[in-house]
């Protein structure tokens, strides 16, 4: 036994099992040490066969992220498979739990599979720009056909070893742990002296017009994009055309380019950021109570109540409105074949407004409330953090942005903080902690406000707010600052730039033209026209910004790149008054909360990507047309100084 794996031999039945927390990474010293115990089994006389399988909650959940950010070590996972293959012992997976990415590539190059009901396997790399390797893109297909591979593959999502497009790749699904039955299975292929290996599979295979019909429509659906669907595609596609040696080959050279594309390098940074964001000082420091009853004061709260009833809490109300507008939001679904009546109906039985009634463990409110014995929080809305005690703002929409800010004043209760943290994460919901009164009035209000500025400043340049929204999605954000604040409406939008201008030490004519367009009526999307004209059909461009000329920076910069400074000078800002606890804290917020793509990596993830001396030549570029925006703040000098970028050395190495 080593440390990582343990191993067992009964009646000729070498069982190894991965042992390594958390869920059986293979991490290089467990696949080191898998890649010995399978020698040694190989050498044992009295071994007749073996089993794979993992201790604790599952099989495997394949490799670290982190190791892909550089060199792996060796032996790599496709080296392991290639050995269960070609083993002269059969070897017989035995699944539970979750068996992931590179942890089901070791499942498929064995010999035979076993799963007990329950089992969830998944293949995420795609959710992350990279491909799925080790194998699994030449072997499953052999196994169940390209349609159920490529779905599989596609979707990222994890599916039962139940599911019947997967009926051809156990070869027993049983009720009971699988340890009992893969031995069985063993014994059986080694008394019969034979098995099949990856290269002899035909079965996914067996149907060649079927699979090319699937080929062609994934084909069809992707049209010209590029990127890791498209690599996936092609290494499913050579399954059946190249020899099963060569298609691994393949397979190995697309996985490697897919790996270290500048797409896969951000996806894989949010990823991890958006898991240290969850890391809370108070979370060490504070007793975390339980939180099963959710008290709600105020009008407009929907979206946090339908997130706290998925959850499985209750939840009390003082908004009388509430209960019918959820019912007619859960009778849409369940009409659309979102959700069951028996579901709707159990959500509304956890609703209350008795005020007879009135007690939660957390009160949430648009205004400060009165907690008695639970924990407080006041809704940001849209007004920015102000008053006492701690502020939670849920970026819109809250049930698919599933993002959070915290506003954590000095000194505050770490039991509350980190009461309030672990409930959010209940909720599936990303949190970012906020330092109060370093962040202003807000994260996403300063970060969402610079962009925002940035865009009327180029206006005042000559630039008509449509090319601005497409560049800002150029970019790589969702949604462009003048579209985003006639959706909020130029008022609101007008008094929360404002606190961020003020905070910014912007002139009072910085805001200029969103005055103007308030002051001709035209208010935003509620009323039918702000920066654009809002019929049924969607925004349209006004004809007197139709009619703007191209308008030209210094140098010839891209607009986008002056948008992009202006995210990355007040995301220096933060960081240097302390507002956050790391630097990815600011990109969780800019790609979850603000809609910046993931595969750019948020604003300071794709500064280093750029390199940050190419965002510094900006800024000096950009900043006499408005210093406080776009003057480069020391920070960023210093780090280009010292050759570094945020996460590491500048350039795009640093991801």
């Amino acid at each position: 036994m080593s440390g990582t794996i343990q191993t067992d031999q009964k009646d000729g039945i070498t069982v190894l099992r991965l042992d390594r927390p958390v869920a059986n990474a293979l991490a290089p010293e467990l696949r080191a040490a898998l890649m010995t115990a399978l020698d040694a089994a190989e050498a044992n006389a009295t071994c007749l066969a073996v089993v794979l399988t993992g201790t604790g909650t599952g099989f495997s959940s394949g490799v670290d992220l982190t190791e892909y950010d550089g060199p792996l070590a060796a032996p790599r996972v496709g080296d392991i498979c290639k050995r269960i293959d070609a083993f002269s012992k059969p070897v017989v997976a035995a699944l539970h739990g979750t068996a992931l990415g590179a942890g089901l590539g070791l499942a498929l190059a064995a010999h035979g599979r076993v799963a007990q009901v329950g089992t969830r396997i998944a293949l995420p790399e795609i959710s992350l720009g990279m491909m799925p390797g080790a194998g699994v893109t030449q072997r499953l297909p052999r196994l169940v056909g390209a349609q159920a591979a490529l779905e599989l593959m596609l979707s990222g999502q994890a599916v039962p070893a139940e599911d019947t497009r997967l009926r051809r790749l156990f070869d027993k699904i049983t009720e009971d742990p699988p340890e009992a039955e893969a031995c069985t299975l063993a014994a059986r292929l080694a008394a019969a002296g034979q098995w099949s290996r990856s290269g002899d599979m035909v079965r996914g295979l067996s149907d060649p017009a079927g699979y090319q019909r699937a080929i062609a429509s994934v084909r069809d659906k992707l049209g010209a994009q590029r990127g890791a669907a498209a690599d996936i595609l092609r290494a499913v596609e050579a399954a059946q055309l190249l020899p099963f040696a060569q298609g691994l080959d393949f397979e190995e050279v697309l996985f490697e380019e897919r790996v270290n594309s500048a797409e896969a390098r951000a996806q894989r940074h949010v990823y991890a950021a958006e898991r240290r964001a969850a890391v809370l000082p108070e979370l060490r420091r504070g007793q975390v109570r339980e939180i099963g009853r959710v008290g709600l004061s105020g009008r407009g709260l929907e979206e946090v109540a339908l997130l706290c009833l998925a959850a499985g809490r209750a939840v009390w109300s003082d908004d009388p409105d509430l209960p019918a507008t959820l019912r007619r939001t859960l009778d849409s679904r369940v009409a659309r074949g979102q959700m069951q009546a028996g579901t709707k109906e159990e959500w509304l039985s956890r609703l209350s407004g008795d005020a007879g009634d009135r007690r939660a463990d957390l009160w949430l409110g648009t205004d400060a409330v009165e907690p008695g014995a639970g924990i407080a929080a006041r809704l940001d809305l849209g007004a920015g953090f102000a008053g006492p005690g701690l502020v939670l703002r849920l970026f819109a929409p809250a049930e698919t942005a599933r993002c959070a800010e915290i506003g954590v004043p000095e000194g505050h209760a770490p039991d509350e903080v980190a009461s309030l943290a672990r409930f959010l994460t209940a909720l599936r919901v990303t949190v970012v902690r906020a330092a109060r009164p370093e962040a202003g009035p807000g994260l996403g209000h300063v970060l969402g406000g610079a962009l925002c500025l940035a865009g009327l400043a180029l206006v005042q340049t000559g630039f008509a707010p449509q090319r601005v929204d497409q560049a800002a999605r150029h970019l790589g954000l969702r949604m462009g600052p003048f579209l985003m604040m006639d959706l909020e409406g130029l008022v609101p939008a007008e008094a929360r730039l404002r606190r961020v201008a003020d905070m910014l030490g912007l002139p009072g004519d910085a805001l200029t033209p969103l005055a103007g367009r308030i002051a001709k009526g035209a208010s935003g999307r509620a009323v039918g026209r702000g920066f654009y004209d809002h019929p049924p059909e969607g925004p349209r461009t006004p004809r007197e910004f139709a009619e703007m000329g191209e308008a030209a920076l210094p140098g010839g910069m891209a607009p986008r790149h002056a948008l992009h400074a202006a995210l990355v000078n007040a995301s220096e800002r933060l960081l240097a008054a302390g507002a956050v606890q790391r630097a990815s804290d600011l990109d969780v917020i800019m790609v979850r909360g603000l809609g910046y793509a993931r595969s750019r990596g948020g604003a300071l993830g794709h500064a280093d990507q750029r390199g940050l001396m190419a965002v510094l030549k900006d800024m000096k570029a950009l900043a006499p047309l408005a210093p406080p925006l776009w003057s480069p703040r020391p920070g960023i000098v210093e780090r280009v100084k010292l050759g570094e970028g945020y996460f590491g050395r500048a350039g795009a190495a640093a991801l």
